[in-house]
């Protein structure tokens, strides 16, 4: 009887042991993985920023061509705003950790979810035809 229940002891201690290890090591496998994403997604942020930044100075340049050509009188504005909002988007995003960005992409989605869903869509469409079309460039 004694024998018994000291193997049924030692059985659960290896269990338990066992039970622990294998936590221990999903524990470090989900901050690996995470890790990972994290890394790859502040890469994705911070292309994002310098890709709104350039699209900023692409549009500046366009509205210094039309100046020239006298056809921005009444653009100019305009083009001025959507070039500073630009700006400070880029400039915003690239400052921030992607766990700021995360969370205002959150409070943005629960305050707006009417626009949110709009410029989810707008980029969604964007991604498409960016897609569409560099796939059709590299088929030709």
């Amino acid at each position: 009887m004694a024998d018994t229940e000291q193997i049924t002891g030692q059985i659960k201690d290896q269990t338990q042991q066992a039970v622990q290890q294998g936590q221990q090591y999903a524990g470090q496998a989900v901050d690996l993985v995470g890790s990972r994403v994290k890394t790859a997604l502040t890469q994705q942020k911070d292309a994002l920023a310098t890709g709104i930044t350039e699209a900023a100075q692409i549009l500046k340049q366009n509205g210094d061509s039309f100046r020239g050509q006298g056809l921005g009188a009444v653009a100019a504005p305009y083009i001025d705003q959507a070039v500073d909002k630009l700006n400070e988007v880029g400039t915003t995003i690239q400052a921030k950790d992607i766990d700021q960005v995360v969370r205002d992409t959150e409070s943005f989605a629960r305050s707006q979810p009417a626009y949110f869903v709009g410029v989810a869509a707008l980029l969604g469409f964007a991604a498409a035809r960016f897609l569409k079309s560099t796939s059709a460039q590299a088929a030709s």
